[in-house]
């Protein structure tokens, strides 16, 4: 991935985050706190996909180490996104 598609994203997720927090409405997460979830891949935006129960989380990447699929993750929701870190 080369840097303007860093900073592509980086602008999406920003955009998203001003929009969340001008609506005043925070999401409900589908757990509470945090969960060990499985890391499945990384989609074509880069955000990161985590497996918890039986369900696909789209997440914001706290780690930019790479790592394997089926590898156990922090999966976190807060202020209305999905965050996964290692």
């Amino acid at each position: 991935m080369d840097i303007s598609a860093l900073i592509q994203v980086s602008d999406a997720n920003r955009i998203d985050t001003i929009q969340v927090r001008e609506s005043g409405q925070l999401m409900a997460g589908d757990f509470e706190g945090s969960v060990t979830g499985i890391w499945i891949k990384l989609d074509e935006s880069g955000a990161g996909i985590v497996a918890y129960g039986d369900k696909e989380y789209k997440t914001k990447r706290i780690g930019s180490a790479s790592i394997p699929k089926g590898t156990s993750v922090e999966l976190t929701f807060a202020n209305g996104i999905y965050y996964s870190k290692w």
